[in-house]
């Protein structure tokens, strides 16, 4: 058995040591917990900061979402005044017109010596769209069978039928529609006849005839019915006929007749 001195010295050795690997290991520990705490603050703060870019993102997109809303708003309700606008001047563009043609109809009717009958174009044959319109006048207005159909601008046609209120015009682009016609300027008759959309035609003008493009065609009024002089168009085209002795003329119509509103009757000069 060792002495007692040795004991306790052995026992002191064991304790210093002990002691000497407890410190190692708080030290090692605590160099250990500085960088982890440093990452703990770095985690901290950058969630904090995502956080708050976040929060402020959405109330910027929020902020955004409500501006463009409001912006959609404002441009329906511009749109809708430009419409209402465009609507409005439209229908202020619409009168002007009328009251010109109604002026125009006015004036003509003064100029003509026979009795004459203002109408309103109230529809167009669903067969016959371009050919036919019927006019809100009628025998209960003295409008006859016969009786020539036209405005300021030119000929429209003749009346086919008539019934106690309205009345069905044949419109000159009705190849059962003809007229007799002059070329004022070198005094040369003809004969008119409509060609649907095409342009109208005079046929059976002798070779040679000093025709023009450009010269102007107006009624003949030799048959009492179309007034003498009035407008009927304007030669747009001269050819000659597959028979090689003739000319066909073509006639661009002076009247737009896909636009009639308002037209005045001239009755037969034998009724």
């Amino acid at each position: 058995m060792p002495p007692l001195q040795d004991r306790s010295a052995s026992r002191y050795t064991i304790s210093s040591a002990s002691m000497a690997e407890t410190a190692f290991l708080v030290v090692i520990v605590l160099m250990a917990a500085g960088p982890v705490s440093g990452v703990i603050a770095w985690a901290h703060s950058s969630l904090s900061s995502m956080i708050s870019l976040g929060g402020t993102q959405l109330e910027s997109t929020r902020n955004l979402a409500s501006q463009l809303i409001d912006a959609g708003e404002k441009i329906r309700t511009l749109e809708k005044k430009l419409g209402d606008s465009e609507l409005e001047l439209t229908k202020l563009r619409q009168e002007a017109k009328d009251v010109s043609k109604l002026r125009s109809l006015l004036s003509l009717k003064q100029s003509i010596d026979r009795h004459t009958i203002g109408a309103d174009v109230t529809g167009r044959g669903p067969d016959n769209w371009y050919e036919q319109v019927t006019i809100d006048k009628g025998s209960r207005d003295n409008v006859q069978r016969g009786s020539a159909v036209v405005t300021s601008q030119g000929i429209v046609g003749q009346v086919i039928s008539v019934k106690e209120n309205t009345s069905v015009v044949r419109l000159v682009t009705d190849p059962e529609q003809k007229i007799g016609v002059v070329m004022p300027r070198i005094n040369l008759p003809g004969v008119l006849k409509g060609n649907y959309k095409k342009p109208a035609v005079i046929e059976f003008i002798p070779v040679g005839s000093p025709v023009d493009i450009g010269d102007k065609v107006t009624c003949l009024g030799n048959g009492g019915i179309f007034p003498a002089g009035h407008p009927v168009g304007t030669v747009s085209m001269v050819r000659r006929d597959t028979n090689g002795t003739t000319l066909s003329i073509e006639v661009r119509l002076s009247e737009n007749l896909y636009d009639l509103t308002h037209v005045l009757l001239v009755p037969p000069i034998s009724i």
